[in-house]
């Protein structure tokens, strides 16, 4: 069964993802900051409908603070047990990402590496984060929407926010890795 206890902690824990303060949370749902902290201390257990209030102020559905399965706070990937993530580039051929780390639940980083054969492109679009980009074999252009665009040799990274999309291309002649950290509150599905 789970415990006002736990419940706070799920709720401290969401607050702190998103940087916000109990004063910040209290002002988007129209509780006091005392109160908040009670429930977050486990002192006291919400209502439903406090418990509603609060999940919109934290952008977060109520049903992710009452589940009754202990949410793992880590995950190990064996490299033998890599994922593979597939996305289409701009001609429709499928791309390979291979997962590195696929992130926490409810966690917002992800770690991906990309291997390019020359020549190669690969179109990521927009969305809400942000992405370091490590390039750790070969050469490849990276070019936002807006047309900028910067070349990474072995051992540069760009980091970059995702607000638009972006294109890798391997622009030498031998194959290409790029080392992907995406850090965002829509993570890839894998």
């Amino acid at each position: 069964m789970l415990t006002k206890e736990e419940l706070g902690r799920r709720l401290r824990l969401a607050r702190f993802e998103r940087g916000m303060t109990l004063k910040d949370v209290a002002a988007r749902c129209g509780m006091s900051a005392t109160h908040i902290s009670e429930v977050e201390r486990g002192k006291t257990s919400p209502t439903v409908g406090a418990l509603q209030r609060i999940s919109m102020a934290l952008g977060v559905k109520p049903s992710r603070f009452v589940r009754e399965e202990k949410i793992p706070l880590l995950a190990l990937t064996r490299f033998a047990e890599r994922p593979k993530f597939y996305m289409s580039d701009p001609e429709g051929r499928t791309v390979e990402l291979e997962v590195l780390s696929p992130g926490v639940p409810r966690g917002f980083m992800q770690i991906m590496k990309r291997v390019y054969v020359p020549g190669e492109t690969m179109t990521v679009p927009p969305m809400i984060g942000e992405i370091v980009l490590l390039c750790t074999k070969g050469m490849v252009r990276i070019t936002s929407e807006g047309g900028e665009s910067f070349v990474l040799r072995e051992g540069d990274t760009l980091q970059r926010a995702m607000d638009d999309g972006y294109t890798e291309s391997n622009i030498g002649e031998d194959q290409a890795e790029v080392m992907a950290i995406l850090v965002s509150p829509n993570l890839m599905s894998v």
